[in-house]
């Protein structure tokens, strides 16, 4: 069992690897110039980049729905995200388009929403120094609320820290 590695030395290995697959990368483009063609190798899984993440994990461009309609300006859309999301029954707010937003965990200059202020894993993850719960060794078997409220996330996330603690060697501290 291994120790789990102080954030520099986490950070230091990633640099690592993505230099030597920036370096990998180059050396098949430029054999691909000089070789017959042949099938293309399928590619590699591409590795997340930990700081253009939420602090939970979530890519928030991709994923959620109240980001993007802050993004668009879009009152109905917030409403639709307030109403799933239950943010009367959670944080006791009523509905006003301006107090509903979202512009991510990790935007600063950017007002924080109700729910952020909130939050557990931003909180914890955020005070161990981490870009993202995926460096954490305790991910798996955490039991933040947003893990309790969201488990099907929780379990791609676990998915997630797995593939890439598989593909770089880091081990979460």
């Amino acid at each position: 069992m291994s120790l789990p590695l102080p954030r520099r030395e986490f950070l230091r290995r990633l640099g690592q690897l993505g230099a030597a697959c920036a370096g990998c990368t180059l050396a098949a483009r430029l054999s691909a110039e000089t070789a017959p063609a042949a099938a293309a190798p399928a590619p590699a899984p591409k590795l997340p980049d930990l700081k253009d993440r939420a602090y939970c994990g979530l890519i928030c461009g991709d994923w959620c729905e109240l980001w993007r309609a802050t993004k668009s300006g879009d009152p109905i859309a917030k409403r639709a995200v307030y109403d799933q999301w239950k943010w009367k029954e959670k944080f006791g707010v009523e509905f006003d388009p301006a107090q509903v937003f979202c512009y991510g965990c990790k935007a600063p200059g950017k007002p924080v929403n109700v729910a952020h202020a909130r939050c557990t894993v931003l909180q914890c993850a955020s005070a161990r120094g981490f870009d993202s719960c995926l460096q954490c060794s305790r991910l798996a078997a955490c039991d933040k609320d947003l893990w309790k409220d969201y488990a099907d996330f929780h379990r791609k996330m676990i998915q997630l820290q797995r593939d890439y603690v598989a593909a770089t060697g880091l081990v979460p501290s």
